[in-house]
């Protein structure tokens, strides 16, 4: 119930900032310092490279900025870590991260993020703990909330945020037809700039998800990254 009541604060705070936007002029990036996991886009027509290590994997993504306000990545990942909790296992999948900017002024930029993704692999990795932890196992899912980057500095941004998890996992040998994953969760992290078209970062999410009963011993959502990201 806690996870629903958040993914749902969430919902609602997303809509009353696209309504509180829709009337003014468009915002625009506060600056054109790089920031991949705040709330500050890049700029109109950049290209950038990103990769990432931490929990529950590693991945590589390809960023592209269509407008000034939005941003669109292609994301390429490998896991080692189950979806919820600490069960280790392997799989792979993708996912398209995306930002809107809805907030820009002084040095505060808030962003909606949203995150589709799916991932196959070893069933351990969706949940399954039993006979069938070795087993293929799948999940399709979104991830969506707000970040808000604060550019305290002329090379450093504090990001914070809340984001959402919506998933259906599934061991097809298992016979339990699958369930759903509903969670959510703060965050926080920092970037910081060396160049133009050099940025570091680091990010961590911890919260809470409800899923199906006998799915995920842990219920934890954890996910922790170090990071590069590369403009060309």
């Amino acid at each position: 119930m806690r996870a629903l009541a958040l993914t749902a604060a969430l919902a609602l705070t997303a809509a009353l900032a696209l309504s509180s936007v829709a009337a003014a002029e468009p915002p625009r990036p506060t600056s054109d310092d790089l920031s991949l996991i705040g709330g500050r886009t890049v700029g109109n027509g950049e290209v950038v490279l990103s990769a990432g290590l931490g929990w529950p994997g590693f991945f590589a993504e390809l960023l592209l900025s269509p407008s000034s306000r939005f941003d669109l990545g292609i994301r390429a990942h490998v896991d080692y870590g189950a979806l919820l909790g600490t069960a280790t296992g392997v799989a792979g999948g993708l996912s398209v991260p995306m930002r809107l900017l809805v907030f820009a002024r002084g040095d505060i930029d808030v962003a909606l993020a949203f995150r589709p993704f799916a991932s196959f692999g070893e069933g351990i990795i969706v949940g399954e703990e039993g006979v069938f932890a070795d087993d293929f196992g799948w999940s399709v899912g979104l991830e969506a909330g707000l970040r808000a980057g604060f550019h305290v500095s002329e090379s450093a941004t504090l990001v914070a945020g809340a984001a959402g998890l919506f998933a259906w996992t599934d061991v097809p040998d298992a016979g339990t037809g699958g369930g759903v994953v509903a969670g959510g969760a703060p965050l926080v992290g920092i970037e910081a700039t060396f160049s133009r078209q050099t940025v570091f970062f680091a990010e961590a999410l911890a919260g809470y998800a409800g899923a199906p009963e006998g799915r995920f011993g842990r219920q934890m959502w954890l996910r922790v990254a170090l990071g590069i990201g590369y403009r060309l």
